[in-house]
């Protein structure tokens, strides 16, 4: 990724915005890890559907790379 598409700015709903804080904010009330956990990747989702392409690739790719997928297989009957 060029220096131009790491200063890309892409505009993000309001409420979408505000959903994502929420989710935050509530998480770090939450007892439970799985609780937390859960309003963390809530969050995460939100901001993950307003990156470009291009940054999407490359988190994934960085993903990958640090072994954190999972490879599923599915059987189908």
């Amino acid at each position: 990724m060029n220096k131009d598409q790491e200063n890309a700015r892409t505009s993000m709903p309001m409420y979408d915005l505000l959903d994502a804080c929420c989710a935050l904010h509530g998480g770090l009330e939450l007892d439970k890890y799985e609780d937390k956990n859960y309003a963390l990747k809530h969050a995460l989702n939100r901001f993950f559907g307003y990156l470009t392409p291009e940054a999407k690739v490359e988190f994934n790719a960085w993903v990958d790379r640090k072994g954190w997928r999972k490879k599923e297989r599915i059987i189908l009957p």
